[in-house]
């Protein structure tokens, strides 16, 4: 857990405490190859500091540039990327249960306790959009908060994300009338799959085995696959199993062959050229460019 001084440099390690928040700072331009399709529990937000970048949220591509905010629900199905390696991205993830009161008091509550299956009528705020210097200033109060860690940000910290979300409902990004979406059981499979295969990315994996795991035929899986990530669940394997491999070459000292067969490639031909194509670079030099760097998050 890294403190990020106002020149962002690394500085304090700090250790986790009981609050259920975290605040990352992802620059693509420093190795980072974006996250990919993956789910969770907590509430995720975004603020694009710099740069241009493509959010795939809930079935859908999103272009997102300078000063965007990205709001995704828990339990969504989204990835992020950058279009020319130029982003930088602030996240804020934070546990729902943090925000809901110890009573289930249903005055507050009713805005934390269904956001997984709230209507969202636009994950992505652009800058000239209603109530975005709203949404914006209690994002920036929240920065200077964990960067200066006054005597009781922890309080301020839950005050400016209970104005955002005020503003979010306010300004009508979010309803609280339920979500039409369709096929949600169709929307658990994908889920349990994406689950699935990260677990077992470092091992051989089959369509059939994964279609098996969740109680479809291979041919109707690779079908609502494909309809529910915009991509193919073979594509997802590879790029998965290659970012993998990216981060391994930064954080480890395991050899090119070790980092292919502990992210499933047991054919070092193979991975050397695929991991060249997605990355324009040889395994090796990836390692030697990037090597020290790594994203900045602080835990509380």
């Amino acid at each position: 857990m890294v403190k990020i001084d106002d020149n962002n440099n690394k500085t304090i390690e700090y250790k986790e405490s009981d609050l259920p928040f975290r605040y990352y700072r992802f620059d693509y331009s420093d190795g980072f190859s974006g996250f990919q399709l993956h789910w969770h529990e907590e509430i995720e937000i975004h603020h694009i500091i710099s740069g241009r970048g493509i959010f795939f949220i809930d079935d859908k591509d999103y272009k997102v540039e300078e000063g965007d905010i990205i709001f995704i629900a828990p339990r969504i199905i989204h990835s992020g990327k950058s279009s020319d390696n130029s982003l930088v991205d602030v996240c804020y993830l934070v546990d729902n249960d943090y925000l809901m009161s110890r009573n289930n008091e249903y005055n507050t509550d009713k805005f934390f306790s269904k956001l997984s299956n709230a209507k969202l009528f636009s994950p992505v705020i652009h800058s000239g959009d209603r109530g975005y210097e709203s949404l914006k200033t209690p994002l920036a109060k929240t920065d200077s908060c964990i960067l200066n860690r006054g005597v009781v940000y922890q309080l301020e910290i839950k005050r400016h994300l209970f104005d955002f979300f005020i503003e979010l409902y306010k300004n009508q990004y979010i309803s609280l009338s339920e979500s039409s979406a369709l096929n949600p059981e169709n929307k658990l499979l994908i889920k349990k799959s994406i689950s699935y295969i990260q677990r077992n990315a470092s091992h051989k994996l089959c369509i059939d085995e994964i279609a098996s795991y969740v109680g479809l035929s291979s041919s109707y899986f690779m079908k609502l696959f494909k309809e529910s990530t915009n991509m193919t669940c073979v594509e997802y394997i590879k790029l998965l199993r290659l970012n993998n491999a990216a981060n391994m070459l930064k954080d480890t000292d395991e050899s090119i062959l070790e980092v292919a067969h502990g992210c499933g490639y047991f054919n070092l031909s193979l991975f050397n050229r695929e991991f060249k194509k997605c990355f324009l670079m040889t395994p090796s030099l990836y390692r030697k460019k990037y090597k020290a760097s790594q994203v900045n998050y602080i835990t509380f």
